[in-house]
C-alpha cells in the first residue's frame, strides 16, 4: 500500500508541476488601444504545447476584423498561429474568445495583438455614384465610425501565452530582429512615407542571395484601400505603392523586382505583401531600391498591418554566411546622364516642350520618362512620332507606367525602343498642377528628372544623331501650321497638271462642328473644293477635341487657295487642355502624293 501510495504521490507532484509549467505566463498583452500595436516575446525551451488566451471584437461584416492577433517565429519570420484561423466561442457583447493550445518547437517568438477598425465594408469598392455616396455617408454618420464604441472595447482586447519558457521585452524583439540581419548586405526596415532608399554592393563573384520584402501592392478589384477603390472594377491590373528593386549599375536594367505576382498576403490589409525568394546574381556592380508613398507604413499604418512591422522595407542576406566576404557596399550615385539625345527635365506647371532630332542609324533608344496620370490617363507625360509620316512611334501609355514613388499617381516609364534611321519629334506636356518644386502632393522618387530623357546606348557615336529642323521639301505644296488664336491665314499653289493630293490637318472641334480648321477654294472662282468637317476627321490625341484629318483627295489642274481659321482659344502653344501628338503642325499642309 505504501509504494501505492508513494507512486500516486509522485504522480500527483509531477501534475503539479506540469500545470505549474503551463501555468506559466510568458506574454500577456491587455487594453489595446486604437490605431495600435502591441508586442512582446518568449523563449521555449523545449518542444511543446503552450496555452493561448485571446479575447477579439467580432463584426462578421468586414472581411478583415478590427482586431488580430498573431505569433511569429523571429527565426524564420514566418506566422506560426493567427488569431482570425484559430478556434473561437463568441462571448456576447460582439466578443470572440480564443482558448486553445499549439505545438511548437523550441526557439523564439514575437507576438502581435493590432487594433485597427476600418470604417466601411471594403469587400468591394464603391462601383457607381450610388456606392461613392454611400460610402461617404457611412464615413460621416455610421455607428462603426463611433470610436468611443471601440475605447470601451478595448479593456476587454488581450493576448496571454502560457508555457515553459522565458518572456522577452521589446529589446529582446530588436536582438532577434538584428540577428536575421547578421548575414544582411542591404538593410531597408521600419521605412516611414515618402521614402527613398538605395544602396550599392558589389559581388566578386556569383552568390545565391535571400530577399525578404514586405510592401504595399494590390491586383484586383477584389483588394482595397484608400487607394484604389475609386478604380473602376473592370481595370485589373498591378498596382504597386510601396516596393524594392535591384539594378545593374553598368546596364541599369533591373534584375529584381517586387511584383504582385511574386509576393504573397503578409498579413493584416490584402494590400500588405509580401516575398521572400533566392535569386542567383553573377559577379558584378549592383544597387538595390526601396521606395514608399504617402500614406500606410511603420509610422502610422492606415489599415491593418502586416504580420512583420518591423521589416517594412527590404532585407537581402547571403544565402551562405561565408560569402558575406565577398561583398563590398559602397553609397550609391546615379551615373551622369550621358549619350543625351532628348532632354526634357525638371518640368513646371503648364509647360509644352517639343524638339526634333536625326537619326542617321537604327538603334535603341532608352526612355526615362516621369510624369502624372491616375485612372488610366496620363496629364503630365511624353510621346514621339516619327516627323515623315506624323504617325505616333511610343507614347507614354498609363498602362505602361508603373510608380514612381511618393504620390501614387507619380508614374515611370523605364525602357528600350528601337528607333529605325530617319527624323522624329519629341513632345513633353505638363497640366496645371503637381509638377518640378510645386508639388501638390509627396513628390517621385527622382523628382530632378520630372519630364522625360531620351539617351542612346553605350556604342553611341554623336555623329549618328543630329538636330533636325522641319524644312519644306519638293513634297510639300502648301503650309499653314503652328496657328495660334483668332488667325486666319491663306497659302495659294498651283497643280501644272490633275494631281492627288495628300491633305494633313489638325484643328478642334466638338458636337460635330469644327472651331479651328481649313479649306481648299478655286482661285478664280471662289468655290470650296475641301474642307474640314468633324465627321471627316478623328480623334489626334490629347483633348478629345483635337481632331485630325489624313488623306488623299484629287485636285483638278489649276490654282488653288488654302485658307485656315482658329478661334479664340486652344491653339499652338496657348492649348486649354492636353495638345494633339504632332502639336508642332497644328494647321494644315498640303503634300503632293508620289
Amino acid at each position: 500500500m505504501k509504494r501505492i501510495a508513494t507512486i500516486m504521490t509522485l504522480a500527483l507532484l509531477i501534475a503539479v508541476n506540469q500545470s505549474s509549467a503551463q501555468d506559466n505566463v510568458l506574454v500577456e498583452l491587455r487594453d489595446i488601444p486604437l490605431e495600435t500595436i502591441r508586442s512582446a516575446g518568449f523563449t521555449l525551451e523545449g518542444d511543446q504545447q503552450i496555452r493561448i488566451e485571446a479575447a477579439g471584437i467580432d463584426e462578421v461584416k468586414r472581411r478583415l476584423p478590427p482586431t488580430t492577433a498573431w505569433i511569429l517565429n523571429a527565426q524564420t519570420r514566418e506566422t506560426v498561429w493567427e488569431m482570425s484561423e484559430a478556434n473561437s466561442s463568441y462571448r456576447g457583447r460582439r466578443l470572440n474568445e480564443v482558448n486553445e493550445s499549439v505545438s511548437l518547437p523550441r526557439g523564439n517568438y514575437e507576438v502581435y495583438y493590432a487594433f485597427y477598425p476600418t470604417t466601411w465594408s471594403y469587400s468591394s469598392g464603391p462601383n457607381n455614384f450610388g456606392d461613392a455616396v454611400k460610402h461617404v455617408w457611412n464615413e460621416v454618420f455610421d455607428d462603426d465610425k463611433d470610436y468611443s464604441y471601440y475605447r470601451d472595447k478595448q479593456r476587454d482586447l488581450k493576448i496571454a501565452v502560457r508555457g515553459k519558457g522565458r518572456s522577452a521585452n521589446k529589446d529582446v524583439l530588436a536582438q532577434w530582429q538584428n540577428a536575421y540581419k547578421e548575414n544582411a548586405i542591404v538593410t531597408m526596415t521600419a521605412l516611414w512615407d515618402d521614402r527613398y532608399e538605395k544602396q550599392g554592393f558589389t559581388l566578386d563573384r556569383p552568390m545565391d542571395l535571400q530577399i525578404y520584402a514586405v510592401g504595399e501592392t494590390s491586383w484586383d478589384d477584389d483588394d482595397w484601400g484608400d487607394k484604389n477603390w475609386r478604380r473602376s472594377r473592370r481595370d485589373k491590373e498591378e498596382e504597386i505603392f510601396d516596393f524594392g528593386w535591384i539594378i545593374n549599375t553598368q546596364t541599369r536594367e533591373k534584375v529584381w523586382k517586387f511584383s504582385y505576382a511574386d509576393s504573397k498576403p503578409a498579413g493584416g490589409a490584402p494590400k500588405n505583401r509580401l516575398i521572400q525568394q533566392t535569386i542567383s546574381l553573377p559577379a558584378g556592380s549592383y544597387a538595390a531600391f526601396f521606395v514608399t508613398d504617402d500614406s500606410h507604413s511603420e509610422r502610422r499604418w492606415n489599415a491593418p498591418p502586416p504580420h512583420d512591422p518591423a521589416f517594412w522595407g527590404m532585407t537581402i542576406r547571403v544565402k551562405e554566411a561565408g560569402m558575406k566576404s565577398s561583398v563590398k557596399k559602397f553609397d550609391y550615385a546615379p551615373a551622369p546622364d550621358k549619350n543625351v539625345i532628348v532632354n526634357f527635365t525638371k518640368l513646371g506647371d503648364e509647360e509644352f516642350r517639343s524638339t526634333g532630332f536625326a537619326l542617321k542609324r537604327a538603334m535603341e533608344a532608352r526612355i526615362y520618362a516621369i510624369g502624372e496620370g491616375r485612372d488610366d490617363e496620363m496629364f503630365d507625360y511624353g510621346w514621339i512620332i516619327d516627323a515623315k509620316t506624323h504617325k505616333k512611334i511610343w507614347e507614354m501609355d498609363f498602362d505602361k507606367t508603373e510608380h514612381a514613388g511618393g504620390a501614387s499617381k507619380n508614374r515611370l516609364f523605364e525602357g528600350n525602343v528601337r528607333l529605325e534611321a530617319g527624323n522624329y519629334l519629341a513632345y513633353f506636356v505638363t497640366d496645371g498642377s503637381h509638377s518640378y518644386i510645386d508639388w501638390n502632393s509627396s513628390a517621385p522618387y527622382d523628382r530632378e528628372h520630372w519630364g522625360m530623357l531620351i539617351t542612346a546606348g553605350d556604342n553611341f557615336n554623336s555623329a549618328d544623331v543630329t538636330p533636325y529642323e522641319e524644312k519644306e521639301d519638293d513634297s510639300v505644296l502648301a503650309q499653314l501650321i503652328r496657328v495660334r488664336d483668332d488667325d486666319r491665314d491663306s497659302k495659294r499653289f498651283t497643280l501644272n497638271k490633275d494631281a492627288q493630293i495628300r491633305i494633313y490637318a489638325l484643328g478642334e472641334g466638338s458636337d460635330g462642328d469644327m472651331h479651328d480648321y481649313g479649306w481648299i477654294e478655286e482661285a478664280s472662282t471662289g468655290k470650296v473644293v475641301w474642307e474640314m468637317t468633324y465627321r471627316m476627321t478623328e480623334h489626334a490625341g490629347g483633348a478629345k477635341k483635337n481632331r485630325l484629318y489624313d488623306d488623299a483627295v484629287s485636285l483638278k489642274a489649276g490654282e488653288y487657295i488654302l485658307h485656315y481659321e482658329t478661334d479664340g482659344s486652344h491653339s499652338f502653344n496657348d492649348w486649354n487642355a492636353d495638345p494633339p501628338h504632332d502639336a508642332t503642325h497644328y494647321g494644315i499642309t498640303l503634300y503632293a502624293v508620289q
